[in-house]
């Protein structure tokens, strides 16, 4: 079973920014297209320098599983499991960053963006992840 399938949290953006605020991010921004949450980036102090962050949301591929697997659910489900899944993904890394287990910027390197907005994930996933030019 999909993970948060039958979430109805009311409060998963007040937790998401809750979680951000106690980790002290110095920017939060929820995105929205019609009413609903489409986007989250925030931005956090990382060794003295302001860094952004960008997390996808891909409430189409949730419902594309949802389809596929044959569940049954009302059409805002598949946004609602995605909201909670990014709710709890980003809890449990401030859990680890917390314990020291890993550092913030270890676990948030992916969706750190560039300044066109790119997150470093999507930049290396045009280059066939390399890491330099490859020249």
């Amino acid at each position: 079973m999909i993970k948060n399938y039958t979430s109805n949290s009311k409060q998963t953006f007040d937790k998401i920014q809750k979680v951000l605020r106690e980790h002290n991010a110095k920017q939060v921004l929820f995105e929205y297209d019609g009413g609903k949450v489409v986007s989250l980036s925030f931005a956090l102090d990382i060794s003295g320098k302001l860094v952004g962050f960008k997390l996808p949301v891909r409430v189409e591929a949730i419902k594309k599983i949802f389809d596929n697997e044959g569940y049954r659910y009302d059409p805002e489900q598949p946004y609602k499991t995605a909201w909670a899944n990014i709710r709890d993904w980003l809890d449990a890394q401030m859990a680890l960053i917390d314990t020291q287990q890993v550092r913030m910027e270890e676990v948030f390197l992916p969706y750190a963006v560039n300044q066109e907005g790119r997150t470093y994930f999507e930049v290396i996933s045009d280059t066939g992840y390399l890491l330099s030019s490859g020249k």
